[in-house]
């Protein structure tokens, strides 16, 4: 800028006329100064220099308005946020319709705990009537209760088979759930301005710091402005009964056309998009896995998808995954997706993962997962240590099962055809067969071991042997743990101080003294390795209650009640975990075995629940392992509670020919063989004799024998066979066995 001079001699602004009468000033004449210059401005003392910004307040300037920015961001937030502005109509639709699936599942489940509920009640009753019969009222009662379970049950059939059919909102309804979805937010930012007035006025510290830290706020949001757009759909609200009518009715994905889906959906000439037998996937893991998704879906299970799916030997393995419920609701769906899949009863088995919550491992049976059976493993004699583990059978996996005997109370839970008597057998064969191991036979029927009762150190048949030997084993185990030192936790098995199992056959005949010592034996004898085997049909309150949570470290399950399942597992929600021994089909005859021997087993080192089955070993040849062992010595107790009674030896054969025929019967004609081989020349005479001949000659020689033996027996007419032959009943043998053992 360049420096004016002012003369002496008045001058006025050409734009700008003094006022009239005015006196105007006079001004110095100032001459230019080496100050004069750009920057520098001439003042009413001289010329003076521009002035500039501080750098100080143009910062504090912009930081102001960020400030100022923010705060207004922040503001326009929440008033988006309140007004739902952040929420689409897409969003609000299926938040409706999902109020009206919770709806339908909340029906559903309590018509299911209705159900079980009045289960509860027939099984309790039924029980009630086992025990001493039922009055008129309590069979009333029973009738009431069957028939409400009954109705329960079809209405909760219908109710499963029917898929939830959403009712669409409309447009106005969605506006109504907007409405009001303004109003609670609303009324959030309302209290929470209230709280923050009430705040300052009573907490001043606390309303500078909460000034403090909305500015930092305010200051931040300035930089970065939020977005004031629909939010993304909560992945809860994704689920395909959620998903509007246009896209329930195609399977179009995002990129997709009409076209492509429609080719990729079609598997099969015919497919019409429904459940499909999996069977037709042959061997082709993507056609099992859509037959999975769609059965699955059917059922109107929320599925993510389907991984994992392999071909296995006995049909398919696969993992379904939930994004929505529990793994429970899909167990509970089994018998609908064993009609969907096209399989036998019992043919879908469910294993949820802990490991990850909404997973489950579907195992789809098109064939026998046992055939062909592996051989049951032979066991010389004294060849074996209760220390080491023994193979039970194959579980469905391949794997074998297997269990350490010692320390372990065990419990075996079948009914009648569930094949028991064969896991009993097992675990006989293979205790008899150690050098430090003992079993005691207790059987209230009589029936015992079998073929392989000759090799218990004891026998116990009747009220007073079975009172005498459990009083042995509890004196034993007291015995031993006041021998154990304060350095010892468990007794130390060996060969002259062997672990004793009890093997308790028929567990509900015993008195309920008898039961008592068998509870108290479970109970004491763990660590000193005297261990209770307890064998039943059904697991009774009165066992499970007192004993079988903390005492029975094994518990094997055949095709069991299930009423029973949760009182073994020890768990009310045992068989939505996967626990399914009610399933399984006991044999109704040797023409059939259908699953008998199959089981669930829990011990140490098995938990989850996959199906195993028992190696079988016959009759035949535990005779042959019997003898074998006896020619060695098998091992014994020390002290018995009383001497054997000696068996008459006619009673003795015929035992002998029904544990190798395993028949409820036998003709004279069967018995013949069974009596030559014992005594040829007292039974061999009548050989060449017309076969009427020798069967009188028979019947009237077993005539003669058993009043020599003093036994309450005779042959008679076995009206259930062709022909009426006569014979002898097993049930009426091991009556008359009961008073010489």
């Amino acid at each position: 800028m360049e420096a004016r001079t002012v003369s002496t001699d008045t001058q006025t602004d050409p734009g700008t006329a003094p006022p009239a009468g005015a006196s105007v000033p006079k001004q110095p004449t100032t001459p230019p100064s080496e100050n004069t210059g750009p920057g520098s401005t001439t003042g009413p003392d001289g010329p003076q220099k521009e002035k500039k910004p501080n750098p100080f307040s143009r910062w504090a300037g912009t930081q102001a308005r960020r400030t100022g920015d923010g705060a207004k961001g922040i503001a326009e937030l929440l008033a988006h946020w309140g007004s739902t502005a952040d929420q689409s109509g897409e969003e609000l639709r299926r938040r409706i319709v999902a109020g009206q699936l919770e709806a339908f599942t909340e029906r559903r489940d309590e018509l299911r705990g209705a159900l079980v509920k009045e289960t509860k009640k027939v099984v309790r009753i039924e029980e009630e009537a086992s025990d001493g019969g039922l009055t008129v009222a309590q069979r009333g009662q029973l009738t009431l209760t069957r028939e409400n379970a009954r109705r329960l049950e079809k209405a909760l059939r219908d109710m499963t088979k029917a898929p939830f059919r959403a009712m669409q909102p409309t447009e106005r309804q969605i506006a109504r759930a907007r409405t009001l979805g303004r109003l609670r937010r609303g009324a959030v930012l309302v209290a929470g301005s209230i709280a923050t007035v009430m705040a300052a006025v009573h907490a001043p510290q606390i309303a500078l710091l909460a000034l403090v830290a909305g500015t930092a706020m305010a200051w931040r949001t300035g930089a970065h402005p939020p977005r004031l757009t629909h939010r993304p759909i909560p992945d809860d609200l994704l689920i395909p009964e959620l998903d509007p009518p246009a896209k329930l009715l195609t399977t179009e994905k995002p990129g997709e056309t009409p076209a492509d889906t429609e080719e990729a959906v079609e598997l099969f000439p015919g497919d019409t998009g429904r459940p499909f037998p999996i069977s037709s996937a042959a061997d082709d893991p993507a056609v099992a896995t859509e037959s999975l998704r769609r059965a699955l879906l059917d059922e109107g299970l929320a599925i993510g998808s389907v991984t994992d799916v392999t071909r296995e030997k006995w049909g398919w393995k696969a993992t379904a995954h939930l994004t929505k419920g529990k793994p429970s609701g899909l167990v509970l769906r089994l018998p609908e997706l064993e009609v969907a899949l096209g399989v036998r009863t019992g043919g879908v088995m469910a294993q949820p993962q802990a490991a990850a919550a909404g997973s489950v491992v579907l195992r789809v049976l098109l064939a026998d997962p046992f055939d062909p059976m592996p051989a049951h493993p032979v066991h010389a004699p004294r060849s074996n240590s209760i220390l080491r583990p023994v193979n039970l059978g194959p579980s469905l996996d391949g794997t074998p099962t297997q269990v350490t005997l010692a320390g372990q109370n065990i419990m075996v839970i079948a009914v009648s055809g569930g094949g028991k008597s064969q896991i009993v057998r097992n675990l006989v064969d293979y205790i008899t067969s150690c050098t430090d191991a003992i079993a005691l036979d207790i059987d209230p029927t009589g029936r015992g071991f079998g073929p392989l009762r000759h090799l218990a150190a004891l026998r116990a048949y009747d009220a007073e042997r079975i009172d005498a030997t459990l009083d042995w084993a509890i004196r034993e185990a007291e015995l031993r743990t006041e021998r154990m030192g304060d350095d010892v936790d468990n007794w130390q098995v060996t060969d002259e101080d062997p672990a004793v199992f009890a093997i308790i056959d028929e567990h509900p005949q015993l008195t309920p003294k008898q039961k008592q010592k068998v509870i108290k034996l479970s109970r004491i004898g763990r660590k000193a390795r005297v261990n209770a085997v307890l064998l039943s049909q059904d697991a009774t309150s009165d066992v499970v209650g007192d004993a079988i949570a903390d005492t029975f470290g094994i518990r094997i399950m055949l095709p069991s009640r299930k009423a029973d399942v949760p009182l073994v597992v020890g768990s009310d929600t045992a068989i939505s975990e996967g626990w399914m021994p009610h399933r399984l089909t006991p044999s109704p005859g040797d023409w059939d075995p259908a699953d008998a021997g199959c089981f669930y087993i829990i011990a140490p080192g098995l938990r989850d629940p996959i199906l195993r089955k028992a190696t079988h070993l016959d009759a035949a040849t535990a005779t042959l392992r019997t003898q074998e062992r006896r020619a060695v010595g098998p091992a014994t107790v020390a002290v018995h509670p009383e001497d054997e009674v000696e068996l008459p030896e006619i009673l003795a054969v015929l035992r002998e020919a029904f544990d190798i025929e395993e028949a409820a019967c036998l003709t004279l004609d069967q018995l013949h063989p069974h009596l030559a081989r014992a005594d040829a020349q007292r039974w061999g005479r009548w050989q060449d004799k017309p076969e009427k001949d020798r069967l009188r000659e028979i019947g009237k020689a077993l005539g003669a024998e058993f009043r020599k033996a003093g036994a309450d027996l005779s042959t008679e007419r076995l009206e259930e066979l062709d022909g009426s032959p006569r014979g002898v009943r097993r049930d009426d043998l091991s009556t008359v066995l009961r008073r010489y053992q």
